[in-house]
C-alpha cells in the first residue's frame, strides 16, 4: 500500500515560501497558482501544500517542526550537499542526543520559522538531550539554546522567527 503524509502550511510571502522548499526538496512544485503551491513528492513521501495567508501571525507553536528521517549517511549527505548548494542556511549537528536517541542532522528553517530537520539515528540514548543541555518540561527538539536566551523564552517552548535571527546573528544558537 502507498501512502503519503499531507502538511497543509499557511506562509505569509508564497513566492519565497515556494523558493525555500523548491530548494529544500530539488524540484519545483507538482502543483502552483496565485495563492497556493504543493508538491507530491515519493522521496519523502509527502504531500506539502503552501496557502498563503499574508496577514497569518505565526505565533509560537510546538507544530512548527517537521522532521525527515533518513536510514543512512549517504542519503543524509546527498540531501545536505544538495540544500548547501542551492545556498540555504543550515545548521548542522553530529552526534547528538535528542528525543531519546544519538543522531547526525541538518536543520533549515523556511521564510516563517517552520524548521525542517533531517536526520540519521545512529543509536538510542536513556536521557531526552545530551549533557549540552538540561531537558526542560515543554521544550521543543530544536537546536540547543543558550543560557540567557533560555530564560528569555521560557514562557514558550520554541522561538520566534524573529528571536531566532537575532539569537543566530549573535550566533547562540536557538533562541
Amino acid at each position: 500500500m502507498k501512502t503519503r503524509i499531507h502538511i497543509s502550511v499557511p506562509v505569509r510571502n508564497l513566492a519565497a515560501s515556494t523558493a525555500f522548499y523548491s530548494r529544500l526538496f530539488g524540484t519545483a512544485p507538482s502543483k502552483e497558482k496565485p495563492d497556493y503551491a504543493n508538491w507530491r513528492l515519493d522521496t519523502p513521501a509527502l504531500h506539502l501544500a503552501l496557502v498563503h495567508a499574508p496577514h497569518a501571525v505565526q505565533e509560537p507553536s510546538s507544530v512548527r517542526h517537521f522532521g525527515v528521517e533518513l536510514f543512512d549517511n549517504a542519503e543524509l549527505k546527498e540531501w545536505r550537499g544538495r540544500a548547501q548548494k542551492a545556498g540555504m542556511e543550515l545548521r548542522i549537528q553530529d552526534q547528538v542526543t535528542c528525543c531519546y536517541a544519538v543522531a547526525d542532522k541538518f536543520w533549515a528553517q523556511d521564510p516563517d520559522g517552520n524548521e525542517w530537520e533531517f536526520w540519521v539515528r545512529s543509536e538510542e540514548a536513556e536521557t531526552m538531550h545530551g549533557q549540552q543541555r538540561a531537558a526542560k518540561e515543554g521544550e521543543c527538539c530544536a537546536p540547543a539554546q543558550s543560557e540567557a536566551a533560555t530564560e528569555s523564552s521560557a514562557a514558550s517552548p520554541c522561538c520566534t522567527p524573529a528571536e531566532k535571527a537575532k539569537a543566530q546573528a549573535a550566533k547562540q544558537g536557538c533562541c
